[in-house]
């Protein structure tokens, strides 16, 4: 009986090895970045990966602003801000993570330089994006399919040249002809939502 007990448990830590793995970098989106899950604490991330790895910091946002967070392997290809939930930032709980290092990969396979076409391939549908040339400008916008709710996006176009019908406060659909022209990319620090 014993011996059964214990290929048992030896089944069950083989097939649960991948959520405690530390050098596991995978995302995926809804459920996990790395050993980080939805409800974790500053003190859970410390457990899963050391307290050396975790500085607690304020964290830069858009328009000056800045947000409570941590960053995690800081100056690593493991790098990652952490933002608190806003509404209970005492507890440090995860809200949002922004990818910085390179060595993260989203199941999906969603990485930064994507053109907006892959992009659509993979959320299933397209979707819209704020006008270019201000605080704002190239966030994606998925009001449906698999990225909605999920992730953050900011695409930057390849092309200097910027026509003002893609510039400034609009929403801009991912088919229209004259955005593909300036062939947008994904640009580096997709933010994961944790909530």
């Amino acid at each position: 009986m014993s011996r059964f007990i214990t290929c048992l448990l030896l089944l069950t830590a083989f097939l649960h090895a991948d959520e405690f793995d530390p050098a596991d970098n995978t995302i995926v989106l809804g459920k996990r970045v790395g050993l980080i899950k939805p409800g974790m604490s500053s003190g859970d991330i410390e457990r899963a990966y050391g307290r050396k790895n975790l500085k607690i910091m304020d964290l830069p946002g858009p328009e000056g602003s800045t947000f409570p967070g941590a960053k995690l392997f800081e100056g690593t290809g493991r790098e990652l801000e952490i933002v608190w939930d806003p509404e209970n930032e005492s507890k440090k709980i995860v809200f949002d993570i922004r990818i910085i290092g390179t060595d993260w990969k989203f199941e999906n396979g969603l990485k930064a330089g994507m053109s907006i076409e892959d992009v659509e391939k993979i959320n299933g549908k397209p979707f819209k994006i704020a006008g270019f040339s201000w605080d704002y400008g190239g966030y994606a916008n998925f009001e449906g399919g698999k990225l909605a709710a999920k992730v953050s996006i900011r695409f930057n176009p390849s092309s200097e040249e910027i026509p003002d019908y893609l510039q400034g406060d609009k929403q801009i659909s991912s088919t229209d002809k004259k955005l593909r022209v300036v062939k947008p990319l994904v640009e580096e620090g997709i933010t994961v939502f944790m909530r």
